[in-house]
């Protein structure tokens, strides 16, 4: 049973694969365009040591779950974990998003037919059926040091890495995903009276559609691919993202406002698939440990640097404004995060928005 079981998981990665690869076409670039390599039996070589005894080379398969900035990293990743290792790991780098969706990913990491994803928070909770959704909940932080004390090395990971565990996910570091903001091609958004009305692109997420409402916009759900066409053709008004992800969308020469309201963080992380993770020492669990967060660090670097230098291009080019909410609005919006968080409770449960409404997960983190 065992066996047929695990044929039927490498039958589904030959499949995902498969089709991934047919219907990107060339819109992925050729370097990243290499079949994934399935794990079997083939790819745990033995070599020999210096002192004439066998030791066994364990290929483990890591990718990213989106092509773009996360792909280099993974290859530090693995790089890393070779070099500490002694080489006795070796990372099979598959290429970025060509096993399918992250959700995809998520199940071959729990079915043990890929090892280690990097990924993002908000990717995983698609396949936990939402319940993560209170790391991201409106008003937990508001500034990156808050986001790294209470969020990357605190309460909220912390928690988030019990949920993803106890669904065969081990979450063994946290990088920055950056703060969600609202931009748009209608007018400076300062007063909660300019967000009336607007069209608002938000993803399928309840406390951010819950936001945009209850601040007075009106939220289409809609693909990220889709948001140029819908701003071009008037269909929205604007979008909820992180500055980061412009490029990604090509809409930089777009948007024309951009309001910091930095209402919701969320973050992201390495993930090893419980199967590959169990077969680990403590002391490889560690290292694979270190090499994660290390990599995080590095990312974490890289897309605020990023975040910072493209806010500054568009200002400078005057494409953008940039504003930040009054002093009213702000008070405004924390009535709404308070809002929220009680109608989070049937959701998440008291015991986590306890700690949340309350503040414990400032002083737990």
């Amino acid at each position: 049973m065992k066996n047929l079981r695990k044929l039927a998981a490498i039958t589904l990665t030959f499949a995902l694969t498969a089709g991934t690869m047919a219907g990107c076409g060339n819109n992925r670039p050729a370097e990243t365009a290499k079949a994934p390599e399935v794990k079997t039996e083939a790819t745990r070589e033995t070599r020999e040591t210096k002192a004439g005894t066998s030791a066994e080379t364990v290929t483990f398969t890591v990718t990213a779950d989106v092509t773009g900035d996360r792909a280099p990293y993974v290859e530090q990743f693995a790089e890393l974990v070779e070099e500490k290792t002694g080489g006795r790991y070796k990372g099979n780098v598959i290429a970025a998003g060509s096993l399918g969706s992250g959700a995809d990913a998520a199940q071959m990491l729990q079915m043990g037919t890929l090892d280690v994803l990097m990924s993002d928070d908000m990717t995983m909770d698609g396949v936990l059926n939402g319940a993560l959704g209170f790391a991201w909940l409106p008003g937990l932080v508001a500034d990156y040091d808050e986001a790294d004390q209470y969020y990357n090395h605190g309460w909220i990971a912390e928690h988030v890495a019990k949920v993803m565990e106890q669904n065969d996910l081990i979450r063994i570091s946290s990088f920055c995903n950056g703060f969600r903001q609202a931009g748009n091609i209608k007018r400076p958004v300062t007063e909660m009276a300019d967000l009336q009305g607007l069209k608002i692109r938000t993803p399928s997420v309840d406390s951010v559609v819950s936001f945009y409402e209850k601040c007075g916009a009106l939220p289409v759900m809609i693909s990220g691919s889709e948001v140029l066409n819908a701003l071009q053709t008037g269909t929205v008004d604007g979008l909820d993202n992180a500055v980061f992800n412009y490029t990604n969308q090509g809409i930089t020469d777009v948007i024309t406002h951009i309001t910091e309201l930095n209402y919701c963080y969320s973050g992201g992380c390495f993930i090893a698939g419980a199967p590959f993770w169990e077969t680990l020492s403590d002391s490889d669990k560690e290292i694979f440990r270190e090499c994660a967060q290390e990599v995080s660090d590095n990312f974490t670097e890289f897309f605020r640097d990023k975040t910072k230098k493209l806010t500054q291009e568009g200002i400078d080019s005057g494409q953008w404004t940039v504003e930040q909410p009054s002093g009213a609005m702000k008070a405004a919006l924390t009535d709404i995060y308070e809002e929220i968080w009680e109608e989070s409770r049937k959701k998440y449960g008291n015991e986590i928005m306890d700690a949340i409404i309350n503040g414990d997960y400032k002083t737990e983190s």
